[in-house]
């Protein structure tokens, strides 16, 4: 048994140090983004560690590497070659990891309301969750819509309420609510659209916000009894969630906000206090080891199955790829729908 884990732990040994020799090798033509839920043997090679919103505005900011391997779910790879210049080069190590939410929203549904709300005479601007498909995103362009993420939905949200419109918002119902709620929007302004059971318009068109009923699965496992028997067992527990909770979780915590909200407030925390976390397990057990002299706990185990589907081999296949000549996991997006996604994606840098 024992040479069996040594041999396991020699081959995964062998993986990272040929990872670390061909990131040397290829120098300043790579560089390496990885979300924050990304384990902890992908996140050693990154160059850039974020959320969304700081992913996407970084992406926007290096257009010379010729050669961006993004560690991720599919959506924020599409992303970032959307921001690049048409001359680089964007590689996925698990160019099939597509985000569940992100699929929630299909853009022949999304167009059908569109069209029912312009002719109900609604006064609509669509915006989309970054966890969305790039044809999405393009709708939003073309539509004068744009994006958000969890970390600016409220500035966007206040974008175009100061326009005097109201809101289509998808694909993430819980983040539509949550952002809404902390703007003093009421439950009898706000509608959810099912698009499985496709009914008329007619009284969505008054409405404040509507929202796309869609949901991710990593944050709508805590529950309220989890919370409660952690406050028992913790005195003077602090919890903090992702406002893709369900509005019911971010009204019983001390906090919610996006990944690097949580992040910055608990690195900002006193020595000592304690925090129940709910959002991705990676994340959280990082944040527990980079703020050792704190309490950082889940609130339950939840992880992201697609974000696990990057591993070190896949990394390694790619930038081996790379000094071969080969792209391995080159993401693609067509000049129509990169155009019009650019456009919102944009907008939403400006905004934010």
């Amino acid at each position: 048994m024992d040479k069996i884990h040594d041999s396991v732990i020699s081959k995964k040994e062998l993986v990272l140090e040929r990872i670390k020799a061909l990131r040397k090798e290829i120098g300043k033509d790579l560089l390496i983004f990885s979300h924050f839920y990304q384990g902890e043997d992908i996140i050693r090679f990154a160059d850039f560690v974020g959320d969304s919103l700081q992913l996407a505005h970084v992406a926007s900011e290096n257009k010379d590497v010729p050669f961006i391997v993004f560690c991720s779910v599919s959506f924020m790879a599409e992303m970032a070659k959307i921001l690049c210049s048409k001359g680089q080069e964007v590689l996925a190590p698990a160019r099939e990891a597509r985000c569940p939410l992100a699929e929630m929203a299909d853009i022949k549904d999304v167009e059908e309301i569109w069209k029912g709300l312009y002719a109900s005479g609604g006064e609509f601007i669509p915006v989309v969750y970054v966890n969305s498909t790039a044809e999405i995103k393009a709708f939003c362009g073309k539509n004068g819509g744009t994006v958000c993420t969890s970390a600016n939905a409220k500035k966007v949200f206040e974008w175009v309420f100061d326009k005097g419109k109201n809101i289509l918002f998808f694909p993430d119902e819980n983040l539509g609510r949550n952002t809404a709620h902390s703007l003093g929007i009421k439950d009898e302004d706000i509608k959810t659209w099912d698009p499985k059971e496709g009914r008329g318009l007619s009284d969505y068109r008054k409405s404040r916000v509507i929202l796309w009923k869609g949901f991710c699965y990593v944050h709508t496992r805590f529950l309220s009894t989890q919370i409660e028997r952690l406050k028992r067992a913790y005195d003077g527990l602090k919890v903090i969630v992702h406002p893709e909770c369900p509005p019911e979780i971010c009204a019983m915590s001390d906090l919610f906000g996006s990944t690097s909200f949580i992040k910055k407030t608990i690195e900002d925390a006193p020595s000592g206090s304690k925090w129940a976390v709910g959002t991705e397990w990676n994340f959280v057990k990082r944040l527990g080891l980079e703020n050792p002299d704190k309490t950082v706990i889940p609130i339950f185990e939840s992880r992201c199955n697609e974000m696990a589907q990057v591993t070190p081999d896949r990394l390694l296949g790619v930038l081996e790829g790379i000094v071969k000549g080969e792209l391995i996991g080159r993401v693609t997006v067509s000049d129509e729908i990169a155009d019009r996604a650019r456009i919102a994606l944009k907008r939403m840098l400006e905004i934010a």
